[in-house]
């Protein structure tokens, strides 16, 4: 009788437990969206008023909450991208709306004079040689200073000067098999019988010409700025 009271009374402390969780968890969904539900209407209030740099701070704190996000946020992010000169991440959400909400959006036809807008911008910032594809204005690079190109080791032959013969992997002789299983070896003709040869990128130097690594050979690196289309002046 004891043992099944027990039972009972431990079966009913697991079930209260359980229930403590749910009812807690249910409590952090709730404050969440609440959470969401203020910041995403500050953030529409930051875009009427034309603060369109707090909206995107606005819209970036609700994407920390990771929950699941209004339906027509896409868009209204991707407005205000457009507006501080986020073409490219603009773009990227405004698809995002597109694929989520189709011609049913509130939105569609403002995502179709915006799209339009983005298309003229990302294709001026293409054809821009003052800044990158996503309109931040171009720098020398530091590292090569603009050259391209650093000298340093060899990467081919990592500064030795020298590489393995592909030919006999190394062993100086190359091993032929007879009609009759017979062995016969004859020194390599690539290597002279060295197991190694010359670096044909440094041609022994040990140390030639590479792509830059900071601005991978283009000679610039972009910047916070965002590029107006025309030369600095000096």
């Amino acid at each position: 009788m004891i043992k099944k009271l027990l039972k009972q009374s431990l079966l009913l402390l697991t079930i209260s437990f359980c229930f403590a969780i749910i009812s807690t968890t249910q409590l952090q969904a709730q404050d969440v969206r609440q959470e969401l539900s203020a910041i995403y209407q500050r953030a529409q209030s930051e875009m009427k008023a034309g603060e369109y740099e707090k909206a995107n701070a606005s819209f970036r704190k609700i994407l920390t909450l990771k929950t699941k996000l209004p339906a027509e946020m896409p868009y209204l992010f991707a407005e205000t991208l457009y507006e501080i000169g986020q073409y490219e991440n603009s773009h990227s959400f405004l698809e995002k709306y597109f694929e989520i909400m189709g011609q049913a959006g509130t939105y569609y036809e403002n995502a179709l004079k915006l799209e339009k807008l983005l298309d003229e911008k990302l294709a001026t910032n293409i054809n821009c040689q003052y800044c990158d594809v996503s309109g931040y204005r171009l720098k020398t690079c530091e590292t090569c200073q603009g050259e391209k190109q650093i000298f340093g080791v060899c990467n081919y032959c990592n500064g030795k000067g020298n590489v393995g013969c592909q030919i006999c992997s190394g062993d100086g002789v190359i091993i032929e098999l007879g009609a009759l299983g017979n062995k016969s070896y004859k020194t390599c003709h690539r290597c002279e019988g060295k197991g190694y040869h010359v670096c044909p990128v440094c041609e022994g130097e040990k140390e030639f010409y590479n792509y830059c690594p900071t601005c991978l050979g283009t000679g610039t690196t972009s910047t916070n700025i965002i590029c107006n289309h025309k030369p600095l002046e000096n």
